[in-house]
Formats: C-alpha cells, structure tokens, sequence
C-alpha cells in the first residue's frame, strides 16, 4: 500500500514555478555556455558581461509564463474552439515579442554597452527583425509546455475526482437501499401486495415485479458514477409505483422529459432523494391530496445546460416546521456531494418555494450525450 502523501497544499501550489523558474535558468546558463563553444578562444570572456546578457535574454521570456497559463485557460487551443485559441495566441505572442525586446534593450543598455549608438526604437526594431522567428519558436514552446502542465493538472484533478465518486457511489447505493428498503417500506409493499392478492391478483405480481426491478437496478449500478436520464427515469418509476401504494389516491406523478434528454447523462441516484424529500416533506404533510412533478429540459445556449426539477404542492420551506425541513435531510446532502464532485462549479442545485405553494427542488448539470456506446432503453 502506498504511502500518504505528505506534501502540504501550500508546497504543492509552489511546484510549478519553482520548476518554471529553474528551467529559465537552465535555458540561461545553456546559452551563455553556448556563447562560451562559440567564442572559443577568439576573444577573452568578460562573464559578468556575458551572464548579464543571457540571463536578461532568458528572463525576459520567463515573464510571460504566467500570461501564458491566463491564455491557455481562456482560450485554450484545444477543443472546438482551437483556431480560435491558436489565433489569439498568436497575436499575444507577437506583442510578446515586441514587449520582450524592448525590456531586454532597455536592460542591456542600463548595464553594457553592448549596443551600437543609436536611437531606442531603431536597435528594438533591428532586434525584432532579426529574431522575430526564433522568438515565436520559443514562445510556442512555452504556450505548448504551458498547455501540457494544465493538462497533467486536470488528469490528476479527473483521477482524483474518480476516487471520491467511486466511494460515494458506494455510499449513495447504500443510502439508497436503506432509504427505499428500509423494514417499514418493505412492510408497507408487501401489506399492500397481500391486500391486493385477495381482489386483485394481477396487480399484487405487477407491484412484486415492480420491487424486483428496483432491486436489480439499485444493485447493479457498479461503479459507474454517471446513467443516462432515461435509466434513471426508468429507476424512478419502479420505485413511484411501490411508494404510490402507501398513498393511493393521495398521490398524483406526472413525469415528463423533453425528447433530446433521454441520452443525457446524469448521476445515479439524483432524483430519487429529490422525490423522496418531496413525498416525506410535501406530500406527507398535506391532509388531502397532493401532486408530484418531475421535469427533464435543454436550456441555456445551444440547450447546453440540463434542468432538472421535482416540485410538490406540500407546505414548502417557509411553513415547514424546522425539524421537517426538506434541505436537513441526509439524501440533499449526499446529492449535493456528488454533484461538486462530479461537476465542480458547473452545476446549481437550489430549493425555493413556489409562487402557488409547494416546493421546487431544481438540479442544473452540463448537458452531456451519452457516448455511441452506451445504449439508451
């Protein structure tokens, strides 16, 4: 088993530019040593003239490492946006360039007179010139190194990501089980089944087969930490269809989902805590009957946000009593877990009360196809 890292957080945020800092210097002393091969014994070597030179050559490209890294993660030159992105940071690089040798000019004139007598501009003009090409080579080089770092990060980040939702997987499966199949809800299905096998004998094997296939499709979830919306429909309605029991006619569902939706992919579990809060916290607590809503729908450009929502007509947050307060509960908590890990900053979930009463609990996610390979029911 492998050790625990112990490297702090505030050591690790230092890494980088530590590394970045030392590879500049590196790029310096190579090329004085260059100088140096070049030279051979031609003429003597001032090296404090000479180490000067390399170090503001170099060190004056090292300024636009951070530049670079605001670049890349602006406008990356990855993606469906690449051309963009190479476009703009080709346009940064040349300012880079002009930048670059105005700075280094104006040092090499403060410390030698390494350059000829004449005017600023005309020597930053000359200097571009000469080595406009070689500089953009460099500048490229760092713009691809600069992606490859943000790339390894966000690998890291994605397998760090991976780990956390394989072991809430694990849990929202075992919270899953007890909050649906806990000995008073299996109590309550299997009364209504004996109820209806004296009337209703069809109906008794429909419940009995409904409460199967929930069992199945909340044990073989394995370790996938995404389904796609249909599956999760599908889920939602075998465990409707047992719960609607314990309400009879007390309870009204309507479910319904855009067409484009059902290949999106969505965490598994993440409307049933929602129903179940709704139904416990809602539904429960009217003295008549009550209606559950389930939405599924594109918005934002392009449709690329997925919005989910689960509304009830029950006393919704503001009259409900402290203690049965939907967003105390232990389902929204892991949900809203699962979802930071899954999507970071790109997803919402919020709780409001609805105009007309009742409560909408509403998931926003990244509205993501499920892949060819992944078959949609």
């Amino acid at each position: 088993m492998s050790e625990p890292s112990t490297t702090t957080p505030s050591a690790r945020r230092w890494t980088w530019p530590v590394a970045l800092a030392a590879g500049w210097t590196v790029f310096a002393l190579l090329s004085a040593l260059q100088t140096v091969v070049r030279i051979g014994g031609s003429q003597p070597i001032v090296w404090s003239s000479l180490l000067t030179d390399r170090f503001a050559d170099w060190y004056t490209c090292a300024l636009f490492t951070p530049a670079y890294f605001w670049l890349a993660r602006r406008w990356p030159v990855t993606g469906k946006r690449w051309l963009q992105g190479a476009l703009v940071h080709l346009a940064a690089t040349q300012l880079f360039v002009v930048i670059k040798y105005t700075l280094y000019i104006a040092l090499g004139i403060a410390f030698s007179n390494a350059f000829p007598d004449l005017p600023f501009t005309t020597i930053v003009a000359t200097a571009i010139r000469r080595n406009v090409v070689y500089e953009n080579m460099v500048f490229w080089g760092v713009a691809v190194l600069v992606h490859a770092i943000l790339f390894y990060r966000h690998a890291v980040e994605r397998e760090a990501r991976a780990e956390r939702l394989r072991a809430e997987l694990t849990q929202a499966r075992l919270d899953a089980l007890s909050g649906q199949l806990h000995p008073h809800f299996l109590f309550n299905a299997l009364n209504a089944v004996s109820s209806l096998m004296h009337h209703d004998i069809a109906a008794a094997d429909a419940m009995l087969a409904r409460l199967g296939d929930l069992l199945r499709r909340t044990l073989r979830a394995g370790e996938h930490p995404e389904v796609t919306l249909r599956e999760e429909l599908d889920l939602l309605d075998d465990y409707l269809s047992i719960v609607g029991a314990r309400f009879r006619d007390r309870l009204v569902v309507d479910v319904s989902a855009d067409a484009d939706t059902a290949c999106a992919m969505v965490p598994h579990f993440v409307l049933q805590p929602l129903v179940e809060n709704a139904l416990e916290h809602g539904i429960a607590q009217r003295a008549g009957a009550g209606r559950l809503e389930v939405r599924a729908s594109r918005e934002g450009i392009d449709g690329a946000t997925l919005v989910l929502t689960v509304t009830d007509d029950g006393p919704g947050l503001t009259r409900s009593t402290p203690r049965a307060r939907p967003q105390a509960g232990i389902g929204l908590a892991n949900t809203r877990r699962r979802l930071a890990a899954l999507y970071g900053d790109a997803h919402q979930l919020t709780l409001c009360d609805r105009p007309s009463g009742g409560l909408v609990a509403r998931i926003e996610l990244p509205f993501r196809a499920a892949s060819p390979l992944v078959a949609v029911p």
